[in-house]
């Protein structure tokens, strides 16, 4: 359920048990902008389905705030431009070159691997298609 801090200002509140961060919408007159799109698909579609209850302009900027991978995984659920500065640019293209099977996915977790941030034996992929500059 979306909290409204303003007549402009939305949030999807975090979930530590299932290592879901905020997500913040702030909307224009003409469209909306998304900060940070979620920790999977499924965290981005769920936060897509509660902007559909409301009143608002359509979704035009998605902005990721950094490359911790529960801030950045849902990215591609959105039909908006995205936003990162360079070093979150570059961290995530690095993730973009990761394997993600299983076996890989349990090596990252027990190295802390991927610039020494944890991550979770969940099965998701950035979508080669995303393209980064």
């Amino acid at each position: 359920m979306l909290n409204k801090l303003s007549d402009t200002i939305y949030y999807l509140s975090n979930q530590d048990d299932r290592e879901r961060p905020t997500l913040g919408l702030v909307c224009g007159n003409r469209y909306g902008l998304i900060i940070d799109s979620g920790n999977s698909p499924q965290h981005a579609q769920d936060f897509l389905l509660e902007i559909e209850n409301l009143n608002v302009p359509p979704v035009k900027y998605v902005v990721i705030t950094h490359a911790h991978w529960d801030h950045f995984l849902g990215m591609n659920e959105f039909d908006a431009t995205v936003i990162v500065n360079s070093q979150t640019n570059e961290m995530i293209k690095e993730w973009q070159c990761l394997s993600y099977d299983d076996s890989s996915l349990q090596k990252y977790v027990t190295t802390n691997h991927v610039n020494e941030h944890t991550i979770s034996a969940h099965q998701f992929q950035i979508n080669p298609a995303y393209h980064l500059k």
